[in-house]
């Protein structure tokens, strides 16, 4: 069998997200025409295109097949060989000298390999979740890292001086690492220099900053609402319970108890009576109160989900409509994207983003909000999904969100 398969250059770089292109050159030195099936192999053979799977060559003929190759941007630096296995038949065309008589000849399989260098690349997202934080004695946000690069990341993270001097930063690990393709936290709890115990909610600012061995910066801010570590209605109901029980005191000594040694008629016994009805009104009052401030302000509990499926190299949005007079508090966020694409996905109020992150940067993952995303009957809550390159086998991103709420109707 005289047919030949090789690479033209057989060596190539390549950046993570860059395709490049090689040449297969083969050429069929026998003295018959020949079929020849193409099949990529290697480390990479998900992400090797050939133009074209099968090729006839005739008697001395040369045919070159264009190769692409694309390497998504979490594919380690390295040193990669690509291999396309080259089956060879015969065609069963007219014989040549008489030879087979026309007959097909057994198949062969002809191997063509290459070398990729892929470069080294770095990139990451970066977020501090949530926004804000609320408690007496302090409280916790996280600090997200998805490292989109091939390379493994190395960042140092610091309060910032700029930051509120009444408010005590602590953050671990202050070094994170995170493996190429990754997503790595580091735990931060602000702690307030003093504490109360009534008063209104004081509002500090969390100012962090992020620094990259390769010298990138982010800054990330947040808030963290101080409250007293009494409830603000426990004052208003302690002093109406007190005030109750004053009168009750002021009644029993000044006017039931006098009546009670002095008289036994049934006027001083229905004015008891009236003063206790009121007492005990006033107690039902300060219950009902005391009730009312422990219940949920946020409403009634909901869950949904958003969907989309673009195609390769297109985006696609999906929305909710807010029922009339109605607020819907969204308090937890779960994306899925089961089958690896690489893309962005957006979770909007209208065209307002309030959260964007690569798809690559998670399989299954969740987000919980102390302070919840809040659409009234005006906005739309809206699921925008950007397919850059689909998941090995597929050609649409898959890309869903169960979202976990509340809902309210307005005052």
């Amino acid at each position: 069998m005289a047919v030949t398969a090789n690479f033209v250059p057989d060596r190539i770089d390549l950046l993570p997200n860059t395709p490049a292109t090689m040449t297969l050159r083969l050429y069929n030195g026998d003295d018959e025409r020949r079929e020849v099936s193409l099949v990529a192999s290697g480390p990479l053979n998900d992400h090797v295109r050939l133009d074209s799977a099968i090729v006839t060559l005739d008697p001395n003929q040369i045919v070159d097949v264009p190769t692409a190759v694309f390497a998504p941007p979490t594919v380690a630096a390295d040193s990669y060989t690509i291999a396309v296995q080259a089956t060879v038949g015969g065609t069963g065309g007219p014989p040549q000298d008489g030879a087979n008589n026309g007959a097909p000849t057994a198949s062969e399989v002809v191997l063509a390999s290459g070398t990729v260098e892929i470069s080294p690349h770095s990139d990451y997202s970066i977020a501090l979740q949530p926004v804000m934080s609320r408690g007496a004695r302090g409280g916790r946000h996280t600090v997200r890292v998805a490292n989109t690069g091939n390379v493994a990341l190395a960042l140092d993270l610091a309060a910032d001086d700029a930051g509120d001097e009444q408010l005590r930063v602590a953050i671990e690990p202050s070094l994170l690492s995170v493996p190429p393709g990754l997503t790595g936290d580091a735990t931060v709890r602000v702690t307030p220099a003093t504490t109360y115990w009534s008063g209104p909610n004081q509002d500090h600012v969390v100012a962090l900053h992020a620094t990259s061995a390769a010298g990138r910066t982010d800054a990330l801010v947040g808030a963290y609402q101080q409250r007293p570590k009494l409830p603000n209605w426990v004052g208003p109901a302690a002093a109406g319970a007190f005030a109750a029980l004053l009168l009750g005191a002021i009644a029993w000594f000044a006017f039931a108890r006098p009546w009670v040694q002095d008289t036994a008629d049934e006027a001083a016994a229905e004015a008891i009576e009236l003063d206790r009805a009121a007492l005990q009104e006033r107690i039902d009052e300060l219950e009902a109160a005391a009730a009312e401030a422990e219940e949920l302000p946020l409403g009634t509990p909901i869950d949904f989900r958003l969907q989309v499926e673009p195609t390769g190299g297109n985006t696609e949005v999906t929305a909710a409509d807010v029922d009339s007079d109605t607020i819907v508090s969204i308090t937890d966020v779960v994306f899925q994207n089961p089958t690896g694409a690489v893309g962005t996905v957006s979770l909007q109020r209208g065209d307002e983003v309030l959260l964007r992150s690569e798809l690559a940067n998670f399989r299954d993952f969740d987000l919980h909000f102390v302070a919840p995303y809040q659409f009234d009957d005006a906005d739309e809550i809206v699921l925008s999904v950007e397919c850059r390159t689909p998941g090995a086998g597929a050609s649409t991103c898959p890309v869903g969100a169960s979202l976990v709420g509340f809902v309210d109707e307005v005052d």
